[in-house]
This record gives structure tokens, sequence and C-alpha cells, in this order.
């Protein structure tokens, strides 16, 4: 093994930091900063402008699985770089949009490309390159996520004013090819043993690595073929748990905004919103650190409390002080639906097969995302409250938290002898 001062594997994160801070932003924090100026140019409704934004996030539903079975068995340089450059383009096509219809045509070919180029390609290298302080290394890639919001809103919101919409678009598809491309192309590598390394961690004895960094038992992983896995109930229960999952994210992100602002006023929503965004990039790094100190139930357990702690503040939301205190635990929380997903499967799945499963699991995320926050509405429309919504997303949170642990449990005994005589072994060896 060679050695380096800095482990390549961290310099993959730095890469992912950057995809996650670029891209992503673009197409889910910042996507409705150009709705008004759209919509007032091109005389359409808010909905239909909204509908590009649902069609591209809809894709990840059909196309998720064959997206990580493609990027688990072919070039990822390839793969990636030709998405990225697409990507931008399609992104640049918007600012020549003359119809909804070019909208739509150019996210539905966003939505494909995203996903060939942004979290499921990061959660499977990330994977595969780190055994010990994998929670780490996958919530710092996923804190690019908040980073980019925050450094790009205002940006955005200069170049509008200055350029107008078109060419806000256009100046946003260079940066994010001229930050992104060179990733793919230079910083990204599949696998470990493509330079001559093994994942960071590997070599240490299994109990010792994690008894320091992570749950024993989540050394020992399923060992059974994708298409058994399929039909085993700690799969469906999987499923079910990231769907749910989907759900509480869209529908506390989608509308803690409009609900703060009802309940107190335009200036505090702005101010709580970004609060619970830096608390966030917090959030995500106590996360992973907990997920390698403690495991994948402990994280859970931290991660699910703490966001489920936001919708009983959100109940007293009349009151400021309550109202600041949900920016906190929601911040803290907030990683649940970035980080958690790939933590929760990769304590499962090994990396041989995690990136063809997490196609699976990113179909199911998708799944409850696309509906989450239009759930949460239709019940403030039926009720003229938000109150209901809170106790359902409440008891949702809940059944997230159950389903992790329960499908966690239940895939054990499908784990084989040998990973456990491993563990033994190296027990044994340490002992002595």
């Amino acid at each position: 093994m060679k050695k380096h001062k800095i482990f390549y594997g961290w310099w993959i994160v730095l890469g992912a930091l950057l995809l996650t801070s670029t891209l992503v932003p673009s197409v889910v924090a910042m996507a409705n900063k150009f709705l008004i100026p759209v919509t007032a140019e091109m005389g359409i409704s808010r909905s239909a402008f909204t509908l590009s934004n649902t069609i591209l996030q809809s894709v990840g539903i059909f196309l998720s699985p064959f997206v990580a079975k493609k990027i688990t068995t072919g070039n990822l340089r390839t793969i990636q770089s030709v998405s990225i450059i697409v990507f931008t383009l399609a992104y640049a096509s918007y600012g020549l949009a003359q119809s909804p219809i070019h909208l739509y045509l150019s996210s539905f070919i966003i939505g494909i490309c995203y996903l060939f180029s942004t979290i499921i390609p990061i959660s499977i290298v990330i994977t595969n390159w780190f055994v010990k302080k994998r929670g780490l290394a996958m919530s710092i890639a996923m804190t690019g996520i908040g980073v980019g919001g925050f450094v790009f809103s205002p940006l955005i919101t200069m170049w509008l004013e200055r350029f107008g919409w078109r060419t806000t678009y256009m100046i946003m598809a260079v940066i994010l090819l001229v930050v992104s491309l060179p990733v793919a192309l230079f910083v990204f590598k599949k696998k470990p043993s493509d330079m001559g390394l093994e994942p960071y961690g590997a070599s240490e004895p299994l109990s010792q690595t994690a008894s320091k960094e992570t749950n024993q038992a989540e050394s020992v992983t399923v060992e059974l073929a994708t298409k058994d896995v399929l039909r085993k109930p700690f799969f469906i229960i999987l499923l079910i748990g990231m769907a749910l999952n989907g759900i509480i994210n869209s529908g506390a992100l989608g509308q803690f905004p409009p609900a703060l602002e009802e309940m107190q006023s335009p200036a505090v929503a702005a101010t709580v919103i970004s609060v619970y965004s830096i608390v966030g990039v917090l959030g995500k790094l106590i996360l992973g650190w907990v997920n390698d100190r403690w495991g994948v139930v402990v994280s859970s357990i931290f991660g699910c409390v703490t966001f489920g702690a936001a919708f009983v503040c959100m109940f007293f939301g009349s009151s400021i002080v309550m109202v600041y205190l949900m920016a906190v635990v929601f911040g803290l929380g907030i990683g649940i639906g970035s980080v958690s997903p790939p933590l929760v499967t990769a304590s499962i799945f090994g990396a041989e097969q995690y990136g063809e499963v997490y196609g699976y699991v990113s179909s199911a995320l998708q799944v409850g995302m696309s509906v989450g926050s239009l759930l949460v509405a239709s019940m403030y429309d039926a009720s003229g409250s938000y109150q209901t919504a809170w106790g359902v997303l409440l008891v949702l949170t809940a059944l997230t938290l159950f389903s992790w642990i329960a499908s966690y449990s239940r895939s054990r005994k499908y784990c084989s002898d040998a990973h456990l005589t491993k563990i033994n072994n190296s027990e044994k060896i340490v002992a002595e």
C-alpha cells in the first residue's frame, strides 16, 4: 500500500463538497429564486414554473436504480464528466426559454444528469473509500448543500437585479462547469484500488475499528444477491423508512417558511431560515461524528429525535422563543435527509453491493420528497391550520426511526458466518 501524507480519500471528500456546493443548490435551494422574474416575463403561473422543478426531481424515482448500477459497473470519470457538461448546457438553456415547454425539456435532461453527477456517485464513492470515519466523510460532503445555498443566494439576487434572469442562468452555468468538471476529471476515483490504495481503516482489525468508530455489528453486512434482497422484509422496511424520510423532509423544508411568515413575520421567518441553515452545517457534522462513534442506531436516534423536536416547537410557533428553538433543533436534525440515507444503507450492505442497492433507496427517498410538501399544503388547505400537519409529520418521523432500526436489526440474520468469524478472529488478535 502506497504511503501518502494525506489519505487520498479526503481529497475525494473535498471534491464531493465542491459538487454539493454547486450542482445541488442550483436545482434545489436556488431554483425558486428565478420564479418571480421568469413568470413575470413569460406570463405564466407560478405552478407552471414550479412544474419544471417537479419534473427534474421526479426523474430520480424511476431512474435511480439504473443510474446506481451504471455508475457501479461503468467508467465513473466518463459518465460523470459527460453528465456535468450536459447538465450545465441544459442549465444555460433555461436562459433561452421562450415557453414552459422549453423549461420542462431542459429540466428533464438536467434531472437525468443530476443523478449521474451528484448524490448517487458521491455516496457510492465515499462508501468505497472509507470504512473508518465514513460518517464524518459523508457529512462533510453533504454540508456543501447548505454552504452552496448560503453563498449563492445573495449572489443570484444581485445578478438578477443587475443582469436579469436569462443572463443569470448562464452565469451560473459557467460557474457550475468551471467548479464541477475538474472534480470529475481529476479528483474522483471510484475505488481506492484504482490508485493502489485500501479504504481508510480497512487495514485495522475489525473489532478495533468498530469499538472506536462504529458499532461492531456494522462491520458485518448482508450477503445476499441483489435480486434476493429485493424480496426480503428488511429491505422493504428500509424503503418504507426512506420514503417516510422524504415526506418529512420535503414537508418541513417546503412548508416551514410560509408557516413561519404566518405565525410571526416575513423578517422573522427569513432570520429563522438562516439560523437553521447555518446550524444545519454543524448538525450534519455532528450526525456523522455520532455515527462513527456509536453506530447507525444511535445516529438515527439523534437525528430523528432532534428533527421531530422541531415539529413539537412548531405547535407553539406563536412564541418567538419556540420559533428560534425550532431553528436550532431542526438544524441539528436536518442531516437525516442527506447524510443518514447513505449511512443507514452502508450499515446493512457492503461496498460491493452498496451501489446497486442504493439506487432503490434513492428512488424511495425521491417518492417521499415529491409528495411531502404537497401533503402538508393539502392538510393546511383542508383545516386552515398547520397544527394537524405537524402532528402527522411528528408521527412519520417516529416511524422513520422505527423503520431504520427495524430494517438494520432484521438484516443481521442474513449476514454470513464468515464475516462473524472474521470479527471473532480479529478480537483474538487484538487481545493477544
